[in-house]
C-alpha cells in the first residue's frame, strides 16, 4: 500500500493532499474529472490603501482610498487567470502595474464597476489583458 500519511482525507473518489504531492511522470485526468487549486477558485478583498493585488485568488475585489494608489501584481503561474474589480471607489484612482506583462503597461481603475480579466502566459510574456469593462467606460490602459 502506498504511503498515505500526507492524506488528510481519503475516500471514494476524492483525495485531499496535505503537504506536497510530487508526480514523476504525467498526470492524466479522465474525461469529466476536475483538478482544483485555490489560486483558480478563491476570491479575496483588498482594502483601500493596500497596494499589492494577491495572485492567490481567481477574483479580487478592490476598494480604493481617497488618494491615488500604485497597485502591483506579481508574476503568476502559466495559465492562471485573475479578475480584478473595483468594487468601491474612495475617490482616488488605482493604477495597476504588473511585474511582467505584454500588450499594456498599466491599467487605471477609476470608477466602481471597472473590471479586468488577465491571464498569465509565462515568465517572458507575463500577464495579458483578456478583457475589460466598466460602468462609465472600461478601465484605461497604457502601452
Amino acid at each position: 500500500m502506498p504511503n498515505t500519511s500526507n492524506y488528510a482525507e481519503q475516500g471514494g473518489e476524492t483525495w485531499i493532499v496535505g503537504g506536497t504531492l510530487t508526480i514523476n511522470g504525467t498526470l492524466v485526468l479522465a474525461s469529466g474529472s476536475t483538478f482544483t487549486d485555490s489560486r483558480f477558485i478563491a476570491s479575496e478583498s483588498v482594502a483601500a490603501d493596500e497596494l499589492a493585488i494577491p495572485v492567490t485568488a481567481r477574483y479580487v475585489a478592490k476598494t480604493t482610498g481617497a488618494d491615488a494608489e500604485a497597485l502591483t501584481l506579481a508574476d503568476g503561474t502559466p495559465g492562471q487567470k485573475i479578475n480584478i474589480a473595483l468594487v468601491a471607489d474612495g475617490g482616488g484612482d488605482g493604477t495597476l502595474t504588473p511585474a511582467t506583462c505584454s500588450g499594456f503597461a498599466t491599467i487605471v481603475f477609476a470608477d466602481a464597476g471597472d473590471i479586468v480579466d488577465l491571464e498569465y502566459v509565462d515568465d517572458t510574456v507575463g500577464w495579458i489583458l483578456v478583457g475589460s469593462a466598466g460602468v462609465a467606460a472600461p478601465p484605461a490602459t497604457t502601452v
